[in-house]
């Protein structure tokens, strides 16, 4: 990080400087508990050049579907034969492969960035709190419901009840975990950490918010505006997890946007239909609010819904950066 991005991003108080040797050990991008300075880049290294970092996040995906698709089926030969709507949760499921070979990746060869996805209690980011991850919570789930409450006034969408299947609701939301989480730690959290080694904030954000885009290019339904819609989602997410020091709030805001769409409302989650949920979709057509075939991201009340996002993160660093302001005057 250059001068000139540590003069922009709102810092926390470093420690006397009888502790500053514990500062070269620190986690990069983590402003850390009260008793950890805002650490120095690490040095460069030729893994974290861009088109490496890209090579290796594509390796870890590749890697990570083969061993989370031989895991499922391994676990589907030991189990007896189950519901569509249970078989589904399957594919969520079997995002484990990529949070597990991403994780074993970081400790062998990125420790310091395997520091980012733990909790702010081990030395972790100081926003990974349980606070800020109920937070993301609410916010995925709010904002996607703008979403489809706004194509749903406007007739694109009606819905019936469907049920509401307490046990089965909840295994959905851990296996949406899973998946939302593998995508977080692939993008926000090794991406973004590693290009961060070598390069600008700007740099960092823009390819880890193309790459997520560039993750759902085969999905069904996919269009432009689809494209537009993820890499915005991308962008909010990177500002978030930046400045606010949090990749759990990003796995949670994911999370529950890709729960509440799919298993609650019933629509598409990037094009694809969950078999259970608590509202049943009984008729959708395509406008400028919806895209019947992708879902709300194919539209353009996400993109409003996403520039929000991205804007709140702003605005909670120019919060910080004056509340920091103010109490070193007092």
């Amino acid at each position: 990080m250059n001068e000139n991005e540590q003069m922009k991003r709102p810092q926390s108080a470093g420690p006397a400087d009888a502790e500053a040797p514990a500062q070269a050990n620190a986690t990069p991008g983590t402003h850390g508990s009260a008793q950890y300075a805002p650490p120095v880049r690490p040095p460069k290294r030729k893994r974290h050049f861009v088109l490496s970092v890209l090579g290796i996040a594509f390796l870890l995906m590749l890697l990570g579907q083969i061993i989370g698709e031989v895991a499922i089926l391994g676990l589907r030969s030991l189990l007896p034969p189950l519901k569509s709507s249970t078989e589904f949760l399957f594919q969520y499921l079997s995002f484990i492969g990529i949070d597990a070979i991403v994780l074993i990746y970081c400790d062998l060869w990125d420790k310091d960035i395997l520091h980012s996805f733990l909790g702010a209690s081990h030395r972790g980011q100081k926003g990974n709190t349980l606070k800020l991850f109920l937070l993301g919570i609410l916010v995925g789930s709010v904002a996607n419901g703008l979403c489809i409450l706004v194509a749903w006034l406007h007739g694109d969408l009606h819905f019936s009840l469907g049920e509401f299947p307490v046990l089965y609701l909840l295994c959905a939301f851990l296996c949406v975990l899973v998946q939302s989480g593998a995508e977080e730690l692939i993008t926000r959290g090794y991406m973004m950490g590693a290009l961060l080694h070598r390069y600008p904030a700007w740099v960092a954000i823009g390819v880890n918010s193309l790459f997520f885009a560039a993750l759902h290019l085969a999905n069904p339904g996919f269009t432009l505006l689809s494209f537009m819609s993820i890499a915005l989602i991308g962008l909010a997410l990177s500002l978030i997890a930046y400045y606010m020091d949090s990749l759990w709030m990003c796995i949670a805001i994911h999370t529950a946007w890709n729960f509440t769409q799919n298993f609650l409302f019933g629509l598409p989650n990037s094009g694809i239909v969950a078999e259970r949920s608590v509202l049943h979709l009984e008729a959708a057509r395509s406008s400028f609010f919806y895209n019947a075939a992708f879902g709300v991201e194919g539209a353009a009340p996400s993109l409003v819904v996403e520039l929000l996002m991205g804007l709140g993160a702003l605005l909670y660093v120019r919060y910080r950066a004056r509340k920091e302001k103010e109490d070193q005057l007092v």
